[in-house]
């Protein structure tokens, strides 16, 4: 057709209008329309609206149409062209342009509005556009079968296609439709502006390939999709974007924009251009701008962005099949999902996204669907931006809500931004698992209803994210990092800017959360550059239901966890891990469980900066600690800061496991942490060990136990580098207050003080089991029990105290228990450096026991360096153990400790011992039992005690007074009590029985080196009470004195006391008036043996010193017996059913008094007396009112005496008096003067008198009742005895014998018979030669000397006999005559026996008495004057004077009175002074010796009165001068001042005193008025006397002396300090002593000589004795000054070294310094020595501990680093790869080496390295290395000869040549050398640097040459001519003569090299096995320079060829 089809109309037309062929059958070509030159254009066809719709051309079979021009303008109801096989449209040379098919309907189908077939159709070759066409109710193409367009030069642009099926899927109104496959492919224009209506642009029943599209596909409309495939559909190379493009608006249903229902999916490649602003809507929830339902969606390689799409399922929708984006030039932003699926992809298999150029941002899914999501696997990556404000969802996500997710696993990695404030149900999602990596930003401020990034059954990989995780929130119970049901849990590791602010709501869910549905899954947080803080969660911050692990973070801190129920900050349901993490601190756990959680095992280390300020607020029960695992164990390591002010309301505040719980290596105070119990640690079923804390454990508090508490195992406490102080527990829950272990407790090495601790139970531990608290480096002090228990440790088995280096003092605990320390089983406290005070518990409890220390079992304390005073408890205020209680090795003072019950000190059920104390034990107090110090129900035992044992109290309170027996010091209730080895004395103690000892059975008191003295005991035993058995007091250095008991005054027991070796005296013990035993009371024997000193001034009712019920002993006493006094019976010793005994005392015994019966001793048995060195005097027995036992005893005192009976023994069997050294006199009794004995009676062997002994009835010696008395062995007088008013002057006995009398018996006298023997019923007998018996006498009665009766039975058997040898017997006389013989009986058959010496003259006497009355207290005026007128030559004369008053006797005067004598035998008396009254004076003339028989005497003459006068003169002033001793106890003493004596007449006379104004009468004068205590000095005192009006004065001076000793003087308690800072010294000030003394005292110190000891002292215990200076003997005592070094020593490590492990044994040196001397290095947990050592490999902190002699302790570490460079040895040879190495620490891996010598790794047969050597002086080149061969040695390739280098076999040479130079630079011939090999290979293996040859052309310069001076380095030193010999000029170089290689002739030094030789880069020869390589032969020459000049090109060649 040369023109065109054009402008035809056809009105009616049932097919075709221009063409219609009817179906043809056969071989029909069909319809064919071709070569129209011109167009076909504006043709109409009307339609019959009863006939179907017809096209121009109708073809009933195949079309063709071709080589037309522009088809356009056309319109007909059916279309352009319509056949009913296929259409063939080509070579169309125009535009296919606004054609329109006006109809809806075909008969078959929908019309086209250009070309519709049923089968398939070409379009293709179109020159221009395709372009505005219309189709009314159908396609602009459609083919029946499969279609393609091609090749089309224009746009597909502005075509409408509509259809009635518009809501059905897969009808009409495509531009493109085929119902089968779609194919458009190379268009050069753009689909741009086209409206359809299903699908709208393409339709392919099958598929559509869209490719090489020129431009783009934009602003395409389409009512439901705009490209379908049904199989799939494929854009490819769509040259321009896909931009807004629009579908679906206003339809109920659409599957989106492009949409591939098949398994093809969809598939967008290499866009040139953005897909943008695409819109694919409808009212119902389906479609997306790109959906493949069963297949994938592919975007890939899109020139621009993915941005601002919508659809109800976002960009890209797949049902089943996966999805792809890659390589997108731009960004993916803005794009929107209106309904429940993503707004960018979704696939239901798996998702890519990758290479994206820009960020991913701003999209939006206004439902739940997010931006990407594939139920398969989902990877995003290489995003270069970020991902950012992208909308996923409102409300809780499901697994689709995500904003990128995935059914499978998730992967989005290599991020170049940040991840930023995105929402959605969740931000990245998969069901398996989901990583996150490398995102060069932050992931931050996401909002999720659930979740940022989690997964549901896998896991979560979070890792190399550069910007931190921060400020996220998830809405309700998801997570920021989040798994569901996951097995594989979630790792986040790599985080560069930390985990911060996020924020987690609901109530479960966490920031990392890992396993929702406790299915399972870790989590793991690691390398985080940047804290985990400030995070808000329900349930965790990191939470994983397997574990979860957190390592390399910054600090954790300001989290907040919501939820009540179970979590924490980091909760592994499993097991946890936290490690390398900054501080943790101010983290709020609200109600959850803990901070960190593992079910199995947590595990917290390398914390940096503390855990502290933490809160879990919520008090529950239930709740945990924070650190908690519920079925395993916690372990809280190196944290480098505090633990501190952490806050839980829970059990186990910082740490709770069921099993057990490590805290260790704390780096600072544990301190302010509260909770309800354990505030630190809370182990349910196993341990708790805390160690290495490096600072206080302080201010913990919690409502039970307050620190750490093991429910079934133990609690150790270890390495506190501080105090553990001020730590609180309520009683919410009864347990302890830091510590609480059903198995054992131990707390040890605590560096600082334990104090101010508050418990209910024990403030520091309770424990069932045991309780070990060792080497406390400070002081115990200010800890409380509320509730009882012990104030500091409590436990259910043993508990053990030890190592305390300070003070223990002020613990308390206010209930029932223990003080300071209770164990159930054994308790022990040892080794306490300072002092122990002020301790206890509630006295009013009575089960508060042991103020200090209680052991149910045992209880020891022992070692204390200071004093143990001020504790307080019901029972053992200091320890009380119910088996044992021991206190021992205590340095300074037991004292001031008091007991409510008992125990002052201590306390045992069974046995107790106090023993090895350094100072004194004082002032402690048991108030009702009784144990001032001790009270025990076994033995009980106080021994070595260096000081006092003083002012102890025993059982003083007025209750219940029978449960008050006893123990001032110790008690023993059901056994014996034993004292013994007491430094000072025992003293001032005070008890109701035993004022020092109570023993329920024995007592013993031993080896006290003071005094024991003034103990008190208000009912028995003054010192010691043994209630059942004996007591003993033995081995006392000092005095046993002032000791008083109701009941003994020193001892009571029921059985033996044995009292022995006193080295001081025994005096002044006393017991009560009408009870026994001033000393002691026994009830059996008892014993005083061993008193160095005085046994005196005892008192008691009976038996003044000892009261026995059996035997009754005194002996070995270095003093007197003096002054002892009993009220009742034996002054010092009763025996009550046996024996007494008194012997070998070395003093006098001597006014000993007994108001009854015995006054020195009384025996039931025998009574004796023997082996006595002094006298035995002035005793008495009977009542004597204010007896003076110090003075003489004056006739007229005897009237008070009545009725007593053995003045100094009394026996109810045999009494002797044996062996007395001095006299026997002056004793006194009723009956028996000195003895009374039922039987016999003995006194013998006296070497002094018995003399002056008197009894008031009979015996004036000796009464014996039944048997025989004997007086023998007298070696001085029998005289001056008396019976005053019976018989028997000196014997009343049956028998009365003397024997050998001595001197004489003389003066003797009987008031009745028997003026010295008076023999009852048997014979009176003296058998004494020589001895004189003179002036006996009986006075009323007969037998002057002896009388003898018959007896009751009338006995004359009886004799007297009296034979006395060559003595005589004068002067005796009876009542009548004077027969000087004077030996009668009353019966004249007894026969009286008489033999002596003729008997010298009576002496007459004559007295002259001249005046009349005298005046009262006159001189008698004349004195009498004796005339005796003749007396027997040679006997010496001395007088009486015996005076009678009123008619009675009155005075004798002693023979003292003044005598004058006169001319011819006369005598004046002056002096004589008498009172008023009337008197008689007789006179008596005695032989002058001493106290001798009377010879004659006067009648009495001469009566006179004495009277009173007017006037006293003449008076006679007493001595100006008195002199006198201090009393006792006084500064002064009591001085008798004798009156001014006035004339005896006057009786009126008074005198007075200016000293006290004392005015007296005559008759009232005493001792004198002024008479008085006068002051130690000089007292001027003025007497006056006085009579009528006239008075005298008389000046006297009292000067007292002190010469008494110290009663007492105290040392004060030795003095404890510390040394000065820097020095080994301290000021120390000292106190001054305490003295007891008569005086005031000054004292003077041994250690600067002055009275203030204060000074500097130096470390250690100086013993400082001071002595008391007064005007008397002094005294002197030492206490000790103890200067401690405290003082840390300063310790230096090195610093930081590293070395390797073949090197490590090295040398270093750790050193200390110390203010004092020795300083002790040692290392600490390890073995290496200070000095260095085998160090361990790998990294390690060496700590070491210096100690100094006190025991201080200081600490450095330094960090080892020891590792070795190991080498890869591949094949097994032992040679390594030098270019394959790893560091290791120590120990070898495996296949690795620390050789790096093998050239070839891969051969185990090649390994050496060879170095050529080319001068051959064998010395290598290291330019030049060569590989050894298959066996290790030289290579066969190289025929070189081979030497034997340094242990490499081969061919040996000779030494290389050496030189010695010339001096003096003369010429010297070269030196010979040998010769020298050619080229050659020198084996490498072990050669050094420094072995290698520095010129290896010159066979002559090599290390081992000599150094010439040549002008060159021979000997490869870097240095020239540096030999000692070379001159200073230029040397002449010697030259060599004979060079035989290389050449044969001289040449000059140095030898030039043959060839210039280039240094080539080292590359070594590796010689192949396979022979592949030629060999390279080496042809060496001796012929000249040329060969060797070869050789070395050859070799050089050969070796670069094989380089190459």
């Amino acid at each position: 057709i040369r023109g065109s089809i054009t402008r035809n109309t056809i009105m009616e037309a049932p097919y075709g209008g221009i063409v219609y062929s009817r179906e043809l059958t056969g071989n029909a070509r069909g319809c064919v329309l071709e070569n129209v030159e011109g167009d076909v254009s504006a043709n109409t066809v009307a339609s019959d609206p009863g006939a179907d719709s017809p096209s121009l051309f109708y073809c009933g079979t195949g079309m063709v149409v071709r080589n037309v021009g522009n088809i356009q303008d056309n319109i007909a109801p059916g279309g352009v062209f319509v056949a009913s096989e296929s259409i063939t449209l080509s070579n169309i040379k125009g535009n296919i342009t606004r054609n329109v098919a006006s109809s809806s309907q075909l008969s078959f189908s929908s019309p086209a509005a250009v070309a519709y077939s049923q089968q398939w159709m070409v379009v293709e070759n179109v020159a221009g556009e395709v372009t505005d066409n219309i189709a009314a109710g159908g396609s602009i193409f459609r083919s029946g079968e499969d279609f393609v367009m091609r090749d089309v030069a224009g746009d597909i642009s502005r075509n409408t296609a509509g259809g009635e099926e518009q809501f059905e899927c897969c009808s009409s109104g495509s531009v493109l439709r085929a119902d089968g496959g779609l194919v458009v492919e190379r268009v050069d224009g753009e689909f741009a502006s086209n409206v359809g209506e299903w699908a709208g642009l393409a339709y392919g029943q099958e598929y559509v390939t869209m490719r090489d599209i020129g431009g783009g596909i934009r602003e395409n409309e389409a009512t439901g999709t705009l490209v379908w495939g049904g199989e799939g559909v494929l854009l490819r190379g769509i040259g321009g974007p896909i931009r807004a493009n629009q579908v679906g608006e206003g339809l109920s249903s659409t599957y989106g924009m492009f949409y591939a229902w098949g398994e093809g999916g969809v598939v967008v490649e290499n866009v040139d251009g953005a897909i943008e602003e695409n819109y694919a809507m409808s009212d119902l929830p389906n479609g997306a701008v790109f959906y493949g339902a069963l297949g994938g969606v592919v975007l890939r390689n899109i020139g621009g962005s993915l941005r601002s799409n919508w659809a109800p399922f976002g960009l890209m929708y797949s049902f089943e099949g996966d999805f792809v984006i890659e390589d997108v030039r731009g960004s993916i932003r803005d794009n929107h999902a209106t309904e429940h699926a993503s707004s960018v992809a979704y696939g239901g298999g798996s998702g890519v996204v990758n290479r994206i150029a820009g960020p991913i941002r701003d999209n939006a899914n206004v439902g739940t669907g997010g931006v990407l999501f594939a139920r398969g696997d989902l990877v995003v990556q290489n995003i270069d931006g970020g991902i950012y404000r992208n909308v996923g969802g409102l409300f809780f996500a499901d697994p689709e809500d995500a904003l990128i997710g995935s059914e499978a696993s998730l992967t989005l990695r290599n991020v170049s931004g940040s991840i930023v404030h995105n929402t959605g149900g969740a931000i990245l999602y998969a069901d398996d698992f989901a990583v996150v990596s490398s995102i060069a930003g932050e992931i931050s401020d996401n909002l999720a209803e659930h979740s940022i990034v989690s997964a549901s059954i896998g896991g979560v990989y979070v890792v190399d994210i550069a910007g931190g995780i921060a400020r996220n929130r998830a809405n309700e119970n998801g997570g920021i990092v989040y798994t569901f049901d996951a097995d594989h849990g979630i790792v986040v590791d790599r985080i560069d800017g930390g985990i911060v602010d996020n924020w987690v709501g609901g109530s479960s869910g966490g920031i990392v959360f890992a396993g929702a549905n406790n299915e399972g899954g870790a989590a793991q947080v690691s390398n985080v550059n940047g804290d985990l803080s400030r995070n808000v969660a329900p349930e965790g911050i990191v939470y994983g239901t397997i574990g979860v692990r957190v390592v390399n973070v910054g600090e954790v801190a300001y989290n907040t966890l919501t939820s009540d129920g179970p979590g924490g900050v980091f909760y592994g349901a499993y097991e946890a891990v936290v490690r390398n993490t900054s501080a943790m601190h101010h983290n709020d756990m609200h109600g959850s469980t803990c901070f960190v959680y593992g079910a199995e095992a947590v595990d917290v280390s390398e914390v940096r900066g503390g855990f502290y300020a933490n809160v879990r607020g919520q008090q529950d029960e239930d709740a945990y600690g924070f650190f908690y695992a519920s079925g395993g164990s916690v372990a809280l390591r190196s944290v480098h800061g505090p633990l501190a002010d952490n806050v839980a309301g829970s059990w186990g505040g910082v740490a709770y496991a069921e099993e057990s719980v490590l805290i260790a290596d704390i780096g600072g105070d544990i301190r302010d942490n509260s909770a309800l119990a354990a505030t630190l640690a809370y182990a349910l079923e196993g341990n708790v060990l805390i160690t290495r804390v490096h600072g206080g454990i302080v201010r913990n508090t919690a409502l039970g136990t307050s620190l750490a508490y093991a429910d079934g195992g133990y609690v150790h406490l270890e390495y506190i580098y501080g105090d553990i102080a001020d730590n609180k527990c309520g009683s919410e829950y009864e347990y302890a207050g830091l510590l609480y272990a059903e198995g054992d407790v131990m707390v040890r090495e605590v560096f600082g003080n334990i104090r101010g601790n508050v418990g209910v139970v024990a403030s520091l531990a309770y424990s069932s089991g045991s309780v070990v608290v060792n080497n406390v480096y400070g002081g115990i002090y200010d800890n409380f029990a509320s509730e009882g228990g012990a104030a500091l440790l409590y436990g259910g088995e043993d508990v053990v105290l030890s190592n305390v280096h300070g003070s223990v003092h002020d613990n308390w605990a206010s209930g029932a228990g223990g003080g300071l320390v209770y164990a159930v089983d054994a308790g022990a406290i040892f080794n306490i450096r300072g002092d122990m005070y002020d301790n206890g518990c509630n006295t009013e409890e009575d089960d508060c026991v042991g103020g200090l220390l209680y052991g149910g079992a045992t209880a020891t304390l022992q070692r204390v360096n200071g004093s143990i005073w001020g504790h307080h408890a019901a029972s053992g205020a200091v320890v009380y153990g119910d088996v044992s209680a021991v206190v021992a090795d205590v340095a300074g003072d037991i004292r001031d400790n008091t007991a409510y019950v008992g125990g002052g000190v201590l306390y045992s059920d069974n046995y107790g011992r106090i023993q090895r104390v350094g100072g004194s034990v004082l002032r402690n107090r048991a108030e009702r039992f009784g144990g001032g110090v001790a009270l025990c129900r076994g033995d009980c035992a106080l021994e070595n005690v260096a000081g006092h044992v003083s002012y102890n109290v025993g059982g003083l309170l007025e209750i219940e007074p029978a449960l008050q027996d006893g123990g001032g010091v110790i008690r023993s209730i059901a056994a014996s009590v034993e004292i013994n080895n007491v430094g000072g004395s025992i003293a001032f103690n005070r008890a109701r029985s035993g004022g020092v000892a109570y023993g329920d059975e024995a007592v013993a008191i031993r080896n006290v080196a003071g005094d024991i003295r003034e103990n008190y005991a208000s009912y028995a035993g003054g010192v010691g009470y043994a209630r059942s058995a004996g007591a003993v007091i033995e081995f006392v250095k000092g005095d046993l004195s002032h000791n008083v008991a109701y009941h003994g005054g020193v001892l009571y027991a029921s059985d033996t006391i044995r009292i022995q070796h006193i080295s001081g005296s025994v005096f002044e013990n006393e017991a009560g008036t009408d009870q026994c035993g001033g000393v002691a009371y026994a009830g059996s024997a008892v014993s005083l043996d061993g008193v160095a000193g005085d046994i005196s001034r005892n008192r008691a009712g009976f038996g003044g010193v000892l009261y026995g019920d059996l035997y009754t002993e005194i002996h070995d006493v270095g003093g007197d017996i003096s002054d002892n006094f009993a009220m009742h019976v034996g002054g010092v010793l009763l025996s009550l059913d046996s024996s007494a005994m008194i012997h070998d005392v070395e003093g006098w015994i001597e006014g000993n008094f007994a108001g009854s019966i015995g006054g020195v001793v009384y025996a039931d048995e025998d009574g004796q007396i023997e082996n006595v060195r002094g006298s035995i005097a002035g005793n008495a027995a009977g009542q004597l009112d204010n007896f003076n036992y110090a003075s003489e005893v004056s006739v007229d005192r005897f009237e008070d005496f009545a009725y007593g009976s053995g003045g100094v023994i009394y026996a109810s069997d045999d009494a002797f008096v044996r062996n007395v050294g001095g006299d026997i006199t002056e004793n006194h009794a009723g009956l028996g003067g000195v003895v009374f004995a039922e039987n016999e009676a003995v006194v013998s062997e006296v070497l002094g008198n018995v003399c002056h002994n008197f009894a008031t009835i009979d015996g004036g010696v000796m009464f014996v009742e039944d048997d025989v008395g004997i007086v023998e062995g007298v070696k001085g007088y029998i005289c001056s005895n008396t019976a005053l008013t019976g018989r028997g002057g000196v014997i009343y006995a049956s028998s009365a014998i003397i024997r050998e009398a001595g001197i004489g018996i003389c003066s003797n006298e009987a008031f009745l018979d028997g003026g010295v023997l008076f023999a009852h019923d048997g014979s009176a007998i003296i058998h004494s030669d020589s001895t004189k018996i003179t002036l006996n006498q009986a006075r009323q009665g007969l037998g002057g000397v002896a009388f003898v009766s018959a007896g009751p039975n009338n006995d004359t058997s009886h004799q007297g006999s009296i034979d006395v040898g060559t003595g005589y017997v004068s002067g005796n006389r009876d009542s009548e005559d004077t027969d000087p013989r004077s030996l009668k009986a009353d019966q004249q058959q007894i026969t009286l026996d008489f033999v002596a010496s003729d008997l010298p003259e009576d002496v007459a006497v004559e007295v002259t008495f001249d005046g009349g009355d005298a005046v009262a207290n006159e001189f008698i005026a004349p004195a009498p004057v004796v005339n005796v007128t003749s007396f027997t030559q040679g006997i010496q004369l001395d007088f009486v004077i015996a005076v009678e008053r009123d008619g009675l006797p009155a005075y004798y005067y002693p023979h003292d009175v003044d005598v004058e004598i006169l001319p011819f035998g006369s005598y004046r008396f002056n002096n004589i002074t008498l009172p008023e009254g009337d008197y008689r004076l007789a006179f008596l003339v005695v032989e002058g010796c001493g106290n001798g028989g009377v010879i004659a005497s006067s009648n009495y003459t001469e009566e006179f009165s004495v009277s009173g006068c007017e006037d006293p003169h003449p008076i006679v002033c007493p001595s100006e001068i008195i002199h006198a001793s201090s009393d006792a106890f006084t500064c002064g003493a009591y001085v008798v001042v004798d009156d001014i004596q006035a004339s005896p007449d006057c009786d009126n006379v008074e005198f007075t005193n200016d000293y006290n104004s004392v005015t007296v009468g005559f008759n009232e004068r005493g001792d004198g008025s002024a008479s008085d205590v006068y002051p130690v000095g000089a007292t001027d005192v003025l007497l006056t006397v006085s009579a009528g009006s006239a008075s005298y004065d008389c000046p006297v001076r009292v000067i007292v002396e002190d010469e008494r000793e110290f009663t007492s003087m105290t040392c004060p308690f030795p003095v404890q300090a510390d040394t000065d800072a820097g020095v080994c010294t301290a000021q120390v000030t000292v106190p001054l002593p305490t003295a007891i003394d008569n005086c005031p005292v000054r004292f003077e110190n041994n250690i600067n000589a002055v009275e203030d000891a204060s000074d500097v002292y130096p470390v250690g215990t100086t013993r400082v004795t001071f002595e008391g200076i007064n005007d008397g003997p002094g005294s002197e005592c030492s206490t000790t000054v103890v200067v401690t070094d405290r003082e840390a020593p300063v310790i230096t490590c090195p610093a930081d070294f590293a070395t390797t492990c073949e090197e490590r044994d090295v040398f270093f040196q750790v050193s200390a310094e110390d203010n004092c001397v020795a300083v002790a290095v040692s290392p600490v947990l390890h073995d290496v020595s200070p000095l260095g050592g085998v160090l361990d490999g790998g990294v390690n902190r060496l700590t070491y501990e210096a100690e100094d002699a006190a025991g201080n302790t200081a600490q450095c570490s330094f960090v080892t680093t020891v590792e070795s460079t190991y080498y890869r040895d591949a094949d097994g040879d032992g040679f390594g790869d030098p270019d394959q190495s790893a560091v290791w620490p120590c120990n070898q891996p495996e296949g690795w080496v620390l050789d790096n010598t093998d050239c070839n790794d891969f051969n185990a047969e090649a390994w050496k390295l060879w170095f050529i050597d080319f001068d051959g002086d064998g010395f290598g080149n290291p330019a030049f290395p060569v590989c050894s061969d298959s066996n290790g040695t030289l290579p066969d390739s190289f025929p070189l000869s081979k030497r034997d280098i340094r242990g490499v076999p081969g061919n040996d040479t000779t030494p290389v040549p050496s030189a010695s130079p010339v001096p003096d630079a003369s010429p010297a011939p070269m030196p010979t050398a040998t010769p020298v090999p050619g080229p050659q290979l020198i084996a490498g293996d072990e050669l050094d640097n420094g072995s290698f040859d520095c010129d290896d052309s010159n066979p002559f310069v090599h290390p081992a040459a000599p150094e010439l001076c040549d002008g060159i380095d021979n000997n490869c030193d870097g240095q020239v001519d540096e030999a000692d010999n070379c001159p200073q000029s230029p040397p002449i170089v010697p030259v060599p003569v004979d060079v035989p290689v290389p050449v044969p002739v001289p040449v000059p030094n140095p030898v030039p090299n043959p060839v210039p030789v280039p240094v080539p880069v080292p590359v070594p020869y590796v010689v192949e096995e396979s022979g592949a390589q030629a060999p390279i032969v080496f042809s060496v020459s001796a012929s000249g320079a040329s060969a060797l000049s070869c050789s070395f090109l050859l070799l050089w060649l050969g070796l670069m060829m094989h380089a190459q």
